[in-house]
């Protein structure tokens, strides 16, 4: 099983697929639960003086101790975790995602749908589906942690594209394709989805990489071609999260060190197998939400150095 968590639905894939280790599904869990109290602590009214981030009043540090001017350091180390400043969306998704005219209230209220389109990755997840027996709405229950997933370059014989596949294979009818995948309703609009592939191909660098590799097997074959992501960057990560797109994947030809590279993501030309992604890869996030990361740019990095800071 896939879980679509933004279409809000559960798609049976393991005839496409094959049986996989990283995702079930709880037909018999309990379906009782027990009433949670829990303790309200108002708004996040406090500042951090050094990276603006807002915070409980309980977050403080020296909580046995009452202040008007409390320190936080759950955020940022009082500074010692800085980093880049976020970039500014393309103009296309800027006025999509702002905009007040009916194509932007559209795409506002579709937005989850959208960013599913150009997903690279799917969701994996323990999900139960008992709970929805009733004539009640849709609810959707994930037990433990969820994963990301990728799937290899190209489909199987005679299998759709899904996913980053689609930034592959078949790019003649990509848009059709597109809203294929995740137009299950039929409300969504191809051409806010041509604009936005439009976007994609010329902002996000790991949409650009996959053309490469569509632009080579359309030239010279697939044969014994694979697409690695790399987890390591030469660039700062405390003042630069945008990696060009020779510095996150390089193409693999023939054989190669498995042990060269061991924490990249090597993606196989075809392959029925789904291989869990880190959460401690960079691009961990960026995979699975294009339009939040429009650029390709890193998410969270385990590498970034911390700076001296005088002020304690």
């Amino acid at each position: 099983m896939l879980v679509d968590e933004d279409l809000q639905t559960v798609r049976d894939i393991s005839s496409d697929i094959g049986d996989s280790e990283y995702v079930s599904n709880d037909e018999n869990s309990d379906d009782a639960f027990d009433d949670i109290d829990y303790e309200d602590f108002g708004n996040q009214m406090y500042e951090c003086p050094f990276c603006d981030a807002m915070m409980w009043y309980g977050e403080r540090i020296d909580k046995h101790r009452q202040t008007s001017r409390p320190k936080f350091g759950l955020c940022c180390m009082f500074g010692k975790v800085q980093l880049p400043k976020i970039r500014d969306a393309p103009p296309t998704l800027n006025n999509l995602v702002f905009g007040i005219d009916r194509r932007s209230k559209h795409f506002q209220e579709h937005v989850r749908s959208y960013n599913m389109m150009f997903s690279f990755t799917s969701l994996g997840g323990k999900v139960q589906t008992s709970i929805n027996n009733g004539s009640g709405s849709y609810t959707f229950l994930l037990h433990g942690q969820n994963y990301h997933l990728l799937g290899s370059l190209l489909p199987e014989e005679g299998n759709r594209p899904k996913f980053a596949q689609l930034y592959i294979f078949d790019t003649e009818n990509e848009i059709h394709n597109a809203v294929r995948s995740g137009n299950q309703s039929n409300d969504l609009h191809p051409a806010i989805v041509a604009s936005l592939k439009d976007m994609i191909d010329g902002n996000n660098v790991l949409a650009q990489s996959y053309r490469v590799v569509r632009d080579l097997f359309s030239n010279d074959g697939h044969q014994g071609v694979k697409l690695r992501l790399v987890k390591s960057r030469s660039t700062h990560g405390r003042t630069y999260n945008l990696p060009n797109a020779s510095e996150i994947a390089g193409l693999i030809v023939g054989d190669f060190d498995t042990q060269e590279g061991v924490r990249d993501i090597v993606v196989e030309t075809r392959s029925n197998k789904l291989q869990r992604i880190s959460e401690f890869h960079p691009l961990y996030l960026p995979l699975q939400y294009p339009l939040l990361f429009p650029y390709g740019e890193d998410g969270y990095r385990d590498d970034i150095s911390l700076r001296e800071n005088e002020e304690r």
